[in-house]
């Protein structure tokens, strides 16, 4: 029989490196609503961690695989680890893009923000700058009235 020990079951990635670092510990709170023994946490931390840690399963498909792990053969162990690594590197370049095209946007509605205030900003000057002439005009014809009646 195949070693499979996580650390020495090879995926063909730089992630599997990183997963066995990040290993659920018996600690973990995430861990607390599974049943899993010890044996499978020593064995199949990286894969548990990467179990836990999908978007395209329930806590009860989460479950069904914990229980199954002991009795997976390593090719079946390998390709779960595969698609689960696969689409944690498919859902983060879509949150990197979604992150990209948000800043763009956001970027964008800044800009018109900014041309749109200073627009108000000029409008409200013009109005400020028309009042200071009225004024002016009034001061100066009641300056020539006074002179009028002089």
């Amino acid at each position: 029989m195949t070693n499979t020990n996580p650390q020495t079951v090879n995926t063909g990635t730089a992630q599997t490196a990183a997963v066995n670092q990040n290993s659920p510990t018996t600690d973990d709170p995430r861990l607390s609503k599974f049943k899993i023994t010890a044996d499978v946490k020593a064995k199949f931390g990286d894969l548990i961690e990467l179990i836990l840690g999908t978007e395209s399963m329930n806590d009860d498909e989460r479950q069904y695989w914990f229980n199954i792990l002991p009795i997976m053969t390593p090719d079946q162990i390998e390709k779960l680890k595969k698609i689960l690594i696969h689409e944690k590197e498919q859902l983060s370049e879509l949150d990197k893009k979604y992150a990209e095209e948000l800043s763009s946007i956001n970027s964008n509605h800044a800009s018109e923000w900014d041309a749109f205030k200073a627009k108000e900003k000029r409008d409200q000057i013009k109005k400020m700058e028309h009042a200071d002439e009225e004024d002016e005009k009034n001061a100066q014809e009641q300056l020539l009235n006074r002179l009028d009646e002089i």
